[in-house]
């Protein structure tokens, strides 16, 4: 059952990263490419700013999914703490309070 959660979760780290160099893609095109035209259709800005927006976006899902992916979280272990049993000891070995 390991192996399949393995094998699912590579999956799907490997859709995601698909998607996210793809959409990288479009807004390089778009800034680089689309902006430097002359008469672009919606303008120079437009471009500009949504090339800009699918590169940051896209790069931030890829390096979080690829970090979640080959670093996962550690488990923290607990220490175990042992406390002391008083009402083991005798009742001669407590001492009495003091006024």
């Amino acid at each position: 059952m390991s192996s399949s959660r393995k094998t699912k979760k590579a999956y799907k780290t490997l859709k995601i990263s698909v998607v996210c160099i793809i959409a990288f893609a479009l807004g390089y095109f778009s800034l680089n490419h689309i902006s430097t035209l002359e008469r672009p259709r919606f303008g120079n800005t437009l471009y500009i700013i949504g090339g800009c927006v699918f590169m940051a976006v896209s790069s931030i899902i890829l390096l979080v999914t690829l970090k979640d992916q080959f670093a996962p979280k550690k488990r923290r272990s607990s220490r175990h703490v042992f406390l002391k049993d008083e009402s083991r000891k005798s009742s001669s070995s407590r001492s009495t309070p003091k006024e």
